[in-house]
């Protein structure tokens, strides 16, 4: 080993220690040079008619950032200013405060975007980058004007409270940009002293208007204005994004249906027609329609059922074809999903006269199997070489052969192709009928599919799913296609569920997303199931044993031995939701059997969160909030706004549901809640307290509610639903907040002007309309109304009415009820809404168009909390009344009951009357009549104008 000499050593060392010098001098140095500094006024007053006291301290929020002791002017003599400030203002009295503020200047490495490798989108986002894109340009600005991703960005916090529940946060750089900011929601105006702007110049500079302040302005939204704002998703000439499904060689839409309610036989149908299985039908084909230069003109559904009509059109020549899913099976089968099914399809040819050529053709995905075309009197069919199975049949009738051209085949599959080929006479019409079973039906029941009559199935499948809808409420208004989507609504969640049979011989039921995407066994979405399908469908629609068969089949598969439910990425809010759902529909039920049959398992779920709430009350920064993984790719355990929501609001509902059953431990649980209650809005009144302020469309400034209440800021570098999907706003809408309180309406705006794509009232996710459960909790019915016809309009194609995961990005998975859900909740609660324990509102939200003269609105046998309720309205505008009849039975009667009456005009009631007698209480400036708890079951209402 070499060594150095010592007099070496000492010049080295001084060599060593001179350089290490200069280096912390040059750091001193460099540190002094990147100090920042500014003087901010903050001025109060300028709007609020009566005087308003305040008490301000200003802090550093942000580390390094040093705040001086204001100084004040436009001072009474009572106003003590300093560290903490105390003064009134108002009634024309403005005060000021200013303050200098110094900050190091940011230097930390930025945060990125959230990525999810999707590379057809900007920034490789599906959902920010897209937004950010495709936005309209002053949202756009507003979102990267946001300080989010600088984790030192300077910030200042005005303090309005000792607790720290009242106040604001200015990002000290966008200050600079903007040189002021006017929050009127604090009557705070906010500028620089170096170059201070005059606050009524600074109001004329403003331009733009806060969407729901336009709201407010406009007529009532309609269904043709969303349609016009989003695009179909079910017309090909229209819509071809690269992120639509392929599912089998499908193309871009896919209306999904079953023959039966729990079948384990599925098809789909894609926009041209053609028939694939979903994801986990055991039985795996693809049948494609051909027609050589023809063009695609549309697609329906029937009536809302699941019977597409798809048009053709060829040199003059016109191809209608029709399909639905029949049912094969004769008598019941074993096992309820073991329903065979068949899908047939008629194709009406009629037009010019001429030659005819369509052609088709069938893969069978079997290993080791040959197809081949056999003729069988006047039909066609192709089966399996060996065996005879049956994979499809082909009517073609008469002066029409068919011709086969290729038979491929392969290791996994064979494909046959083949063409009906003939000639239209003039003026007549031919038809051609595919019959498609699933599964492939065997040679000895080959008769039977043969003898299937195209015509006599049809009215057999209508018949079929018109049973089902006789069997629930009924909900008819003034516009088709709201009554089509409240038909689909049943249907789309009936074909879901896969019940079979399990490993160990059980009776199983598969409750997926959906039957296009994800996993198909077990119920690895509970919160989707339970809530959205469970209570949203069948729970306000009165089908009480589909929904106790899916809440048993949920714990079955995912409650764990410690109570709490389980699922995909083990969500927060699923035990907490799965209370809430069962909750819901006792309460709607009042079928204390149904609840008590649930009971132990429920309890075991109670308990477990009952627990994580005690937990979360443990340490010294406990803040009383549940902290637990938000969703499948936000994993962290965080205080998640979408969890307390669900906690509050389960742990309140199902102390409701205890106490109408009697149980002992009722009330237990309602203090529990009550306690959360205060805690979740006061640890988020915190936080958004914090962060900094956003900008709105009309160049204001109003508070930011974050999505976790330890992080207060906007999460762009998380994915998309983190922050608005499931983000914060779920607070409100299951009043785990105050919705009428100013989180709530911090949220509303920020989610209206700047969250949802080009101001048009949904997030990506339509499921998510959590707003408009807001708006009418505020009785804001312009609002609620405009995201009721917006989720319809982007959560589902407009003619197929086939729901949807994703609007604009991430993928498109057709089929999954849980948007059925959404809309269903918020079509009942816009006609029959429990607003509180005591009042049921009727009418809170019913269009203005739909009470148009000679129009009427009719409800029966729909479930609430206070009993079943029918009521019907009709309109006579033309003789200046509006009648109403209302019928609850039941021995929950509310306190109240409000019957609103929006007539299309906006006109005043003049007077009232009820049961023929005359009535005073009503609100012309409401709208609504009030019938206070009543003997009589049954109302007549007759309105004047």
């Amino acid at each position: 080993m070499r060594h150095l000499c010592p007099a070496r050593s000492i010049c080295f060392l001084k060599l060593l220690l001179s350089c290490l010098l200069f280096s912390i001098t040059a750091n001193c140095q460099e540190q002094q040079a990147v100090v920042e500094k500014t003087s901010v006024r903050v001025s109060f007053g300028y709007r609020s008619a009566q005087t308003v006291s305040y008490q301000v301290r200003f802090k550093g929020t942000s580390p390094g950032l040093k705040v001086a002791i204001p100084v004040g002017s436009k001072l009474e003599a009572n106003d003590q200013i300093g560290a903490v400030s105390l003064f009134s203002v108002g009634a024309g009295d403005v005060d000021e405060l200013t303050t200098e503020i110094t900050w190091p200047k940011p230097a930390a490495p930025l945060r990125t975007l959230a990525s999810h490798q999707y590379s057809y989108s900007p920034d490789k986002d599906a959902m920010w980058g897209y937004l950010l894109s495709n936005g309209l340009p002053g949202q756009v600005a507003r979102l990267k004007d946001d300080p989010w991703n600088k984790p030192d960005a300077p910030l200042l916090t005005i303090l309005l409270s000792e607790d720290g529940t009242r106040g604001f946060t200015i990002g000290v750089e966008q200050l600079l940009r903007h040189k002021a900011m006017w929050l009127p929601e604090h009557d705070a105006f906010v500028t620089l002293t170096s170059n201070p702007l005059n606050f009524k110049q600074h109001l004329a500079s403003l331009k733009g208007i806060r969407t729901l302040n336009k709201v407010k302005q406009e007529p009532d939204a309609s269904l043709g204005q969303f349609k016009q704002l989003w695009e179909d998703f079910g017309n090909p000439l229209e819509w071809n994004k690269p992120w639509e499904t392929t599912w089998m060689g499908s193309k871009g839409h896919l209306v999904v249906t079953a023959p039966a309610h729990g079948s384990l036989y599925k098809f789909t149908v894609d926009r041209w027609a053609n028939v694939r299985p979903d994801f986990a039908s055991p039985h795996k084909f693809a049948q494609s329609f051909v027609w050589q230069g023809s063009q695609w003109k549309s697609q329906r559904i029937v009536n809302g059922l699941p019977v597409v009509n798809t048009t053709f059109e060829n040199k003059g020549q016109q191809c209608q074809i029709e399909q639905f899913a029949a049912q094969l099976t004769s008598g019941k089968p074993a096992q309820r999903g073991e329903i065979a099914g068949v899908m047939l399809t008629k194709l009406t040819l009629s037009g010019k006269s001429g030659p005819v050529n369509i052609g088709f053709s069938l893969t069978g995905e079997k290993k080791n199997t040959s197809l081949q075309v056999k003729r069988m009197g006047t039909q066609w069919a192709i089966a399996e070489t060996g065996s005879g199975n049956i994979w499809l049949m082909v009517e073609t009738g008469p002066d029409v052969s068919l011709e086969v051209t290729a038979t491929t085949p392969g290791e996994n599959n064979t494909t046959v192709t083949f063409s009906c080929v003939g000639v239209l006479p003039a003026g007549q019409t031919h038809e051609i009928v595919l019959k498609l079973p699933s599964p492939a039906v065997p040679a000895t029941d080959m008769e039977r599919l043969a003898q299937l009559n195209f015509d006599t199935a049809r009215q057999a499948t209508i018949a079929y799913w018109e049973n089902w809808l006789s069997q629930g409420a009924h909900f008819q208004v003034p516009e088709q296609a709201v009554n089509n989507l409240f038909r689909a609504n049943l249907w789309h969640a009936l074909i879901l569920p896969r019940h079979r049979t399990g490993e160990q011989g059980e009776e199983r039921i598969d409750l997926p997303y959906a039957n296009t995407a994800y996993g198909q066994v077990n119920a690895d979405w509970p919160i989707n199931q339970g809530v959205y399908v469970d209570y949203m469908i069948y729970g306000l629609r009165g089908h009480w044993q589909v929904a106790e068969e899916e809440f048993m089949a949920m714990f079955q598969s995912q409650q764990q031995p410690d109570g709490r439910i389980a699922g995909y990425a083990n969500w927060g809010v699923y035990s907490p939701g799965h209370l809430y759902a069962i909750a819901q529909n006792y309460l709607l039920s009042q079928d204390k059997t149904f609840f008590q049959r649930l009971l132990p398992q429920s309890i075991k779920t109670l308990d477990w969160c009952l627990s994580q709430v005690a937990k979360a009350s443990i340490g010294k920064d406990a803040t009383g909030l549940i902290r637990a993984p938000l969703n499948d790719l936000t994993h962290e355990e965080r205080e998640w706004g979408f969890t307390q929501a669900y906690y509050v609001a389960g742990l309140e509902l199902f102390s409701r549901a205890l106490s109408r059953y009697g149980h002992a431990r009722a009330e237990e649980v309602k203090l529990i809640a009550e306690k959360m209650k205060e805690d979740v809005e006061r640890t988020f009144a915190k936080s958004s307290v914090q962060a900094p302020v956003i900008q709105l469309a009309d160049g204001t400034w109003n508070h930011f509610v974050p999505s976790d209440a330890m992080t207060s800021r906007r999460l762009l570098d998380e994915w998309y639903p983190t922050d608005v999907d499931c983000g914060p706003l779920h607070l409100s809408r299951l009043a785990a907040i105050d919705p009428k309180g100013w989180l709530t309406t911090a949220m509303l705006h920020d989610h209206e002007d700047n969250l949802f794509l080009k101001n048009q009232g949904a997030a990506n996710e339509p499921i998510y309309v959590q707003q408009a459960s807001a708006y009418l909790l505020r009785d804001e019915p312009e609002a609620a109304i405009r995201s009721f016809y917006s989720l319809m309009a982007c959560g589902f194609s407009h003619h197929q009415l086939s729901p949807l995961e994703h609007r604009w990005a991430w993928g498109q998975y057709y089929g999954p009820p849980s948007s059925d859900g959404a809309w269903f909740e918020l079509y009942r609660k816009m006609l029959i809404h429990e607003w509180d324990h005591n009042t049921l509102i009727v009418g809170q939200a019913i269009p203005r168009p739909w009470l148009e003269n000679g129009k009427r609105i009719e409800v029966k046998q729909a479930p609430t909390y206070f009993g079943t309720l029918s009521f019907s309205m009709d309109s006579n505008t033309s003789g200046n009344q509006i009648s109403a009849t209302v019928d609850l039975s039941g021995n929950e009667k509310p306190e109240v009951i409000l019957v609103r009456f929006r007539h299309p005009q906006k006109k005043k009631i003049r007077s009232v009357s009820v049961n023929g007698q005359p009535w005073k209480d009503f609100d012309r400036i409401k709208e609504w009549v009030r019938l206070p708890k009543l003997d009589s079951e049954k109302q007549v209402i007759i309105v004047t104008y």
